[in-house]
């Protein structure tokens, strides 16, 4: 009887060890559980790089005023290069790229309507971040847009898409492709 639970045990430990083998070929990407965590790891980093881009583009419009909607182009090229930087490849990098170009243009536009809403009433930013509402604030934004800020986004995102789609020096001068 004892002989038979140690066989046993036995046996369970070897079923469990050869679950947790490594595969017959280890140079093969496990892609299950590559892509996931990929695609999460992209929307977070575009979600947070348009969100600090938004913030950014505001605060050059203010300091800066002069074309202040072309300032999402250099927001965008340096939105591009940090995806480079988190090392992202071609499509990775131009996904992350367009997604936080478009992200930093909508909440931009959702400040600018803020500000617009304190302008008018004489608030704080702030206040009338939290008094007038998502829908009043979103409302604004949108009625307030022009050609021009069409036209910048439409810029910012071919400049972002160009430096995101060039290939590191790295590489170019060992000769890979």
């Amino acid at each position: 009887m004892h002989a038979t639970r140690r066989r046993d045990s036995l046996d369970n430990a070897a079923k469990l060890d050869a679950d947790h083998d490594m595969p017959a070929n280890p140079s093969a990407p496990n892609t299950s559980n590559r892509a996931a965590p990929r695609a999460i790891a992209i929307l977070v980093s575009a979600l947070l790089g348009g969100m600090a881009g938004g913030v950014a583009w505001c605060f050059l419009s203010l300091w800066l005023p002069w074309f202040a909607q072309f300032w999402i182009v250099p927001i965008a090229i340096a939105l591009a290069m940090s995806t480079r930087w988190q090392g992202y490849r071609e499509g990775a990098s131009i996904a992350c790229t367009l997604l936080a170009v478009v992200i930093a243009f909508a909440y931009a536009q959702y400040l600018f309507g803020a500000v617009r809403i304190a302008d008018s009433m004489g608030l704080p930013l702030r206040e009338a971040l939290f008094k007038a509402g998502f829908g009043l604030t979103a409302d604004i934004a949108w009625a307030n847009l022009r050609t021009p800020d069409w036209v910048a986004l439409a810029l910012a995102v071919a400049a972002g898409v160009a430096v995101a789609r060039l290939r590191s020096s790295s590489r170019r001068i060992s000769g890979d492709n």
